[in-house]
Formats: C-alpha cells, sequence, structure tokens
C-alpha cells in the first residue's frame, strides 16, 4: 500500500474473489427467479443432469469460500 492512499476493499480482492462473487450474483440471481416466478434457470439449461448438480455445487463452493474470505478480510 502507498503512502497517501486510501485503502480499500477492492484493492484486497484477487481474481478468485471475483469468480466467487459473480457465481453468488448469479446463483442470487437463479434463486430471486425461482422464488419470484418458480423458474429455475440452471435447471432449464441444464436440465435433470449431473451438470445441475455440478452448477449446484459450484455455487455453494463459491458461498462457502466467500463467507470464510470475508471473515479473514474483514480482520484486516
Amino acid at each position: 500500500m502507498r503512502v497517501g492512499r486510501k485503502h480499500r476493499l477492492l484493492d484486497e480482492l484477487n481474481p478468485l474473489d471475483e469468480v466467487a462473487g459473480a457465481m453468488l450474483t448469479l446463483g442470487a440471481l437463479n434463486w430471486g427467479l425461482v422464488g419470484a416466478a418458480n423458474f429455475d434457470a440452471i435447471r432449464a439449461a441444464f436440465g435433470r443432469s449431473a451438470a445441475t448438480r455440478a452448477a449446484y455445487s459450484v455455487l455453494g463452493a463459491s458461498a462457502a469460500y466467500a463467507l470464510v474470505r470475508g471473515r479473514q478480510l474483514a480482520k484486516k
């Protein structure tokens, strides 16, 4: 960090943080659609397949990562 420059949380994010954030955004939008319109975009895209389960697994892993990483960043 340079002297005279204001420290920002965005300066602490790495590429994995950004990918996890993007996945969480997509997951939140999907669940918003499920709640508002009873439409599951992930299932519509992949059907009832292993790809659907994998997509939900990636979303869950992103949430777990974001929780742990968020706690780390909050301590700084």
